[in-house]
């Protein structure tokens, strides 16, 4: 194996930063299909490095790119948190889809899957309304669903945080909050241990000067509009009627709602006409990626892979 990782920028929507993102490819192989990766909140696509690698032995091109705000798309480390205020979230999502037209053109021929991962698994939600027709295959992990009366707040988004920003205000509401709920989850003395049950990678995570960074009220105020727009009752409806999609999430993940939020999101699919592949990991928690059975998980994800690229059943391979 001779996987070839690649580093490169494109500018951004937001018209003020360069996105860098991260190609690997193992070239002996023939390529047969591209994957690309939408990382989580406060994090960056280097995480993705054994996954992506693990893959591409199978003939998959990986890509992805740091979100603005996120990882090496910031001008200087003081804009880490920070995401446009208004409409940040499209910018996202429009960054994504520069990235896949670049990949496109470079590789036209080939299948496109979109794999998010915890906040990028909501904005995948979205990407895929807008942009589904582009997409062979959908993989949504650590994912799940707010509760239908957050879409209720929806229109009081903009007041609370125009408060907060007349105050100042600076809020790591996502870390604060899963730390929390966390501490009192697992029992153990540690605001990452909702991240991982693999102590190395919470260590790995704490020790990243790109992870774990405060979330700016610009970078707050959209994850939340993140998550409810990926929470919204009627998402399903709006996709590809024949997009294959997948839901891969631990089982004790707090993001997942234990695995609720996830069986609620499966069940809005299949009320919508689809079938979706469904797996819960029974010790896993939020980062299934960088768990000790991410062998299974990587695994997992190569057959839903495959079989969406030979159209049989995930359970057929």
């Amino acid at each position: 194996m001779a996987v070839i990782r690649k580093e490169a920028y494109y500018s951004s929507a937001n018209g003020r930063n360069m996105i860098r993102t991260l190609i690997w490819q193992d070239d002996s192989v023939t390529p047969v299909a591209v994957l690309q990766i939408a990382h989580g909140v406060v994090e960056h696509i280097g995480r993705y490095d054994e996954f992506a690698s693990y893959l591409t032995q199978f003939g998959f091109v990986v890509c992805g790119n740091d979100h603005i705000g996120h990882g090496k798309s910031v001008n200087d480390e003081t804009e880490l948190g920070y995401i446009d205020e208004n409409d940040g979230y499209v910018y996202m999502v429009r960054d994504m889809n520069t990235l896949y037209k670049i990949m496109h053109k470079r590789y036209a021929d080939l299948p496109y899957f979109l794999f998010g991962h915890s906040l990028g698994s909501f904005l995948a939600k979205i990407y895929a309304e807008n942009f589904g027709h582009e997409l062979a295959g959908l993989i949504l992990c650590g994912t799940g669903l707010l509760p239908a009366v957050a879409s209720m707040f929806d229109g009081a988004i903009d007041d609370v945080f125009s408060r907060l920003n007349a105050r100042g205000t600076q809020m790591n509401f996502f870390n604060t909050l899963t730390g929390k709920v966390s501490s009192r989850m697992y029992g153990e003395d540690d605001p990452l241990s909702w991240l991982s049950a693999n102590a190395e990678n919470r260590e790995n995570y704490r020790n990243d000067p790109l992870c774990g960074f405060d979330l700016q009220n610009g970078g707050t105020k959209n994850v939340a509009v993140i998550g409810m727009k990926g929470s919204d009752p009627k998402w399903a409806e709006k996709l590809c009627p024949e997009l294959p999609i997948m839901l891969i999430s631990g089982a004790k993940d707090p993001i997942g709602m234990n695995g609720k939020g996830v069986l609620d999101l499966s069940d809005q699919l299949v009320n919508a006409g689809f079938d979706p592949v469904v797996i819960l990991y029974p010790t896993d928690r939020h980062e299934i990626l960088q768990e000790d059975d991410r062998d299974r998980v990587f695994e997992d994800v190569r057959k839903f892979l495959c079989a969406s690229l030979q159209g049989v059943s995930f359970y057929d391979i």
